[in-house]
Formats: C-alpha cells, structure tokens, sequence
C-alpha cells in the first residue's frame, strides 16, 4: 500500500535499507505553503493545528515544517495526505522492517482519500491484474490487534464504501474505514 510505505519510511528515518518512497522527491519539490495546504485536507483542522507536519526532503531525510503537541504526525504519504497517531507509527516502523506490528491500537486519518493499493500485497506498489487493488475515498483507519476482532468483512476484494480489513491474513492487517464529509 504506497501510503503506507511512505508512512512507514517516515516513522523510520534513517534505517539503512529505507528507499526514498514514491512521490516523496515531487513533494520535496513542493512550496512549503503548497505542501501545508495539501495536508491540510488529510484530518481535522484542529488536529492538524496541533500535529507535528513533515516533508520528506530528496535525500530521505524529515524536514519539519511544524512542531506539534496532539500526538499526530502529518505528512504526505506519497499522492496523498495523511495524519498518524504515535501508535500508527510504531506500526509503520514495524511495517517497514517486515517486524511484528505492535499490539497498541493507533490511528490514522486519510480524509482526502488515497490513490489505491493492492489489498492482497503490502508492499504492491501498482495496479496488476491479480492483486485486488482498491481504492477507498475519504477513511480513517484503525491498526493494531484490536482492529481484527471487530467482525468486519475480510475479502480481498471488499467494497470500500464499507469498512474493511485491508491486508487481511497478514500481520499487517488494518481496518479501514470510510467517511462522508460534511460540507
């Protein structure tokens, strides 16, 4: 899921075998205000008023655009915005080592949406014929074990106006649940 390799590259800045992410030179290329703006879209305003903001530089090293104090680390995830608990990005740590994901429930908001992702491989990086790509609108998502044992529909080809387990039967399993927003 490419937002999640951004996510997961973020949260382990300086891990030797960390690749630049997709999309992350193009964001580096971004104005700072363009760049606020963009994330902006990613969660409430209020929580992204108090999260920490970053932008993956070329290089692949987090350039801080706003020192928060909520918690939440916003950034974009590749083409898309997104705002993660700590918790989500001990996750993404975990994700990117191919570890064990930690038991603590984190969260993260996507409100802008994302541009699609294999719901059978957690590391596809495109669109194939045999992958179950999916592309769900404005979400939030729930990781952890306890997303799992909320009765929610595992298929690999799930309907993504609908919560949903994306990855189900791997330990990156993760519900994903979508939004409307209001006007």
């Amino acid at each position: 899921m490419l937002r999640f390799h951004c996510l997961a590259y973020v949260a382990a800045v300086g891990f030797a075998a960390a690749a630049l992410p997709l999309g992350a030179q193009e964001m580096a290329q971004m104005s700072d205000s363009d760049y606020l703006a963009k994330v902006a879209t990613a969660a409430p305003a209020s929580v992204v008023k108090g999260s920490t903001i970053i932008v993956m530089n070329k290089d692949g090293t987090a350039r801080t655009l706003q020192t928060g104090n909520n918690g939440f680390t916003c950034m974009m995830m590749g083409p898309d915005p997104g705002c993660a608990d700590q918790n989500a990005m001990a996750w993404a740590k975990a994700y990117l080592s191919h570890g064990t994901p930690p038991a603590a429930t984190g969260f993260v908001y996507m409100l802008a949406g994302d541009n699609g992702a294999s719901n059978s491989d957690p590391w596809a990086m495109a669109q194939t014929g045999s992958n179950h790509w999916v592309k769900t609108g404005p979400h939030v998502m729930i990781l952890g074990a306890s997303a799992m044992t909320m009765g929610y529909p595992s298929t690999l080809d799930p309907d993504p106006t609908r919560p949903y387990v994306m990855w189900p039967g791997t330990p990156y399993a993760h519900l994903m649940i979508p939004v409307t927003m209001q006007p």
